[in-house]
């Protein structure tokens, strides 16, 4: 009967937005906090109207008839780095080694970024689940490379076909110093084997989830982009991601209209200089700036299209980047919960754990022990993941958690500790803030990705929301693989009514505010 209910209220909400013609109240100025409003959830369903559910979802592949193909080959069993250890390596190498990798490692890592880890026998048209989750399966996000120095494939771009696991030629010859040119700091890739872009196709959330697709598209860039980090550390290779990137000659390189489908993220992966060796290349800043300019923005089109112009960058004068302040403790109601390690370490390695990797459907009402969830708040934002945060923190509610009581806390990565902020079970109101789903209350604990609009976009600019929502998506990432590690479960609930939820919580919805959102427990 809830189902039923929240269904109604979605269809209403949709028909009043599409009666409406589906503006956003931020259609004179696509500006971050009214980007985030625009894409809440509220008790008519999602902000926006959905595209026409004419003839079932869009296809989550683009087809390229008549292009010519490559067959990439068997990567083998060769195992790979734990878990653990691939989730500590550095952010990035101190520069690439100007050598190639063979096809194979390729085809391991493309595999274990998005790849298909499960084939679905039910539909033979649908590639299966891949190696990171999507919400409704619906699957935005595409991968395409920039090939450079791989041995047994020529230099071009090309489209991953996730379904035969094959790269499609999109264009030809050696594209690379294209890459290199559109980037802020061109000297962190030089060099590199080849670039990964990763891109979305808004029109697959869209249709079924409105405004709301736009963040779970960039929320998307960061559940596959983790996996590409921890696949090309676990394969012994560096690996680098360039936040600031002319989005125009990237979409432009891969051939997409940036509206439609849009680069949202850039990676860069390589043999590396032995460690410590500093790099002697002068870093050369392509001056980028925020296109922030009202008489700009794109007025009229979908949505997605027009949230994702207001912060494009664009050649102009430089914009240099502030610092975000650093973490604000919340005060804590009593002394601060000291977390445990876990011991033993799980011994899964990144391929077992990403090829393994499923969303719960349900979970049994028993406990998560306190070093269990220790660990998974560590691989989520260690320290040194910390460090690199633009302005993401990790909360949780902890519902079933051995040795602490039901309550509302902080992680604090640096103190590996938990403050606990509220004593309040809050599982019933969990479920009803997350639009009925049993699941928000029956896991052992709920961990919120927290973003601090206001702090990012006075570092970065517009672009700070898109990075807030990716880096939401890597964190994301980490828990469900460090569930799988342990023999947990996991599940994204990114469908949930932001003002409530954010009120539950005590965030204020503008400076602060939940972005993203998955619980753990013991899988049913």
């Amino acid at each position: 009967m809830r189902a039923d209910r929240r269904d109604f209220f979605r269809l209403l909400g949709g028909t009043i937005a599409l009666l409406s013609g589906g503006r956003s109240s931020a259609a004179e100025r696509e500006g971050s906090l009214a980007i985030h409003r625009a894409t809440r959830n509220t008790l008519l369903g999602a902000v926006g109207a959905r595209l026409p559910k004419l003839g079932g979802p869009p296809l989550p592949f683009k087809r390229y008839p008549g292009f010519d193909r490559v067959a990439l080959p068997p990567f083998g069993s060769k195992p790979g780095l734990p878990l653990p250890e691939a989730v500590a390596a550095s952010s990035g190498p101190e520069r690439f080694e100007a050598e190639s990798i063979p096809i194979d490692r390729l085809s391991r890592i493309l595999h274990f970024t998005n790849g298909v880890t499960r084939r679905l026998a039910s539909d033979s048209r649908l590639p299966g689940l891949r190696a990171a989750p999507s919400a409704g399966a619906l699957y935005a996000g595409e991968v395409y490379l920039v090939a450079e120095r791989v041995r047994g494939l020529g230099p071009g771009v090309y489209y991953y076909a996730v379904k035969e696991h094959e790269l499609i030629a999109v264009r030809s010859g050696s594209r690379l110093e294209e890459v290199v040119g559109a980037v802020a700091e061109p000297g962190a890739i030089e060099g590199a084997a080849a670039a990964i872009l990763l891109t979305n196709v808004f029109a697959r959330y869209a249709w079924n989830y409105a405004n709301r697709g736009y963040r779970y598209a960039l929320i998307d860039s960061g559940h596959i982009g983790e996996n590409l980090r921890l696949a090309a550390r676990s394969a012994g290779l560096g690996w680098i991601r360039e936040w600031r990137f002319h989005d125009d000659a990237l979409n432009a390189l891969l051939e997409v209209d940036g509206r439609g489908e849009a680069v949202c993220a850039l990676h860069a992966i390589g043999p590396v200089t032995s460690a410590g060796e500093s790099s002697s290349r002068t870093v050369r800043p392509l001056t980028l700036k925020v296109l922030a300019e009202p008489e700009k923005m794109p007025r009229s089109g979908p949505a997605p299209a027009r949230y994702h112009e207001a912060s494009k960058l664009v050649p102009a004068p430089v914009r240099e980047e502030s610092k975000v302040p650093p973490l604000r403790e919340r005060p804590a109601m009593g002394p601060e919960v000291a977390l445990p390690m876990l011991s033993p370490r799980p011994e899964s390695t990144v391929e077992e754990a990403i090829q393994e990797r499923r969303s719960a459907s349900s979970f049994q009402e028993r406990p998560v022990r306190l070093e269990e969830l220790a660990f998974a708040l560590e691989m989520a934002q260690g320290p040194g993941a910390f460090e690199r945060s633009i302005g993401v923190e990790v909360f949780l509610a902890a519902h079933r958690v051995e040795g602490i009581a039901p309550g509302f806390y902080q992680y604090r990565p640096r103190q590996r500790s938990l403050a606990r902020v509220r004593s309040r079970d809050l599982r019933a109101a969990m479920v009803r803030a997350c639009l009925g789903q049993e699941k928000a209350g029956k896991a052992g604990a709920a961990l919120f990705m927290v973003g601090r609009l206001a702090d990012a976009v006075a570092a970065s600019g517009e672009r700070g929301y898109r990075r807030l929502l990716v880096e939401s998506g890597e964190i994301g990432q980490r828990i469900y693989l460090a569930a799988e590690a342990m023999g947990l479960a996991a599940r994204n609930l990114s469908a949930f009514l932001d003002d409530e939820l954010n009120q539950l919580l005590g965030f204020d919805g503008q400076r602060e505010a939940v972005l993203h959102l998955t619980v753990i427990g013991r899988g049913e």
